[in-house]
């Protein structure tokens, strides 16, 4: 607003529980005078609804299932040839598409830039198209992709899911990247060799 008292004039309302304020006080800004919201939100409500509707145990058997979901899903990027697990703690865990056949070549500075090119192009696919959600994280200076387990509705299919969404969408930005590699690679010198 160009004029702040115009707000003050619309929010503004004193009902007899507000501190009253003595003539030539400088008064503070009361933030509830600026705006519709008259207070502060709830925001414990929901965490005590929640206890009330569950109760402890249900909430230790929610967290203990998202962390049994984050441990399926190392599992099941253990198990797919183009995925590397990467890190497992609580329900987070995180894990990288690696072609095949990169796979050998891992520690060669242009293969780990275009691994971390190609996994950036792959966690904006992957929010774009809808089909799973995951986040990122950097680890050891590699880009990788970050599932945390924290939706109760998450099932054992989602997860199961998951490895083959990332390996498909992959190898789809593989192959519209690859040329980028192939002039990396080419302007790599050779290691030394004495």
């Amino acid at each position: 607003m160009r004029d702040r008292e115009k707000l003050r004039e619309t929010f503004a309302y004193h009902p007899p529980y507000y501190p009253a304020m003595e003539a030539g006080e400088d008064p503070p800004v009361f933030f509830h005078e600026l705006g519709p919201q008259n207070s502060r939100g709830f925001r414990a409500l929901k965490v005590w609804l929640a206890l009330r509707q569950v109760g402890r145990e249900g909430y230790e058997r929610m967290i203990g299932d998202d962390i049994a979901l984050a441990r399926r899903l190392w599992q099941r990027a253990v198990e797919h040839p183009e995925l590397e697990p990467v890190t497992q703690g609580l329900s987070i865990t995180t894990f990288r598409f690696v072609p095949l056949d990169l796979q050998a070549r891992l520690g060669e500075a242009a293969v780990a830039a275009y691994l971390d090119r190609l996994n950036e192009a792959l966690l904006e696919r992957l929010m774009a198209g809808g089909e799973a959600f995951v986040s990122n994280a950097v680890v050891e200076g590699r880009f990788l992709l970050r599932a945390c387990i924290v939706n109760f509705r998450t099932r054992e299919s989602d997860i199961d899911a998951l490895p083959e969404i990332v390996a498909r969408l992959g190898r789809e930005l593989d192959a519209e990247l690859r040329d980028d590699l192939r002039r990396a690679l080419a302007e790599t010198p050779p290691p030394f060799q004495p």
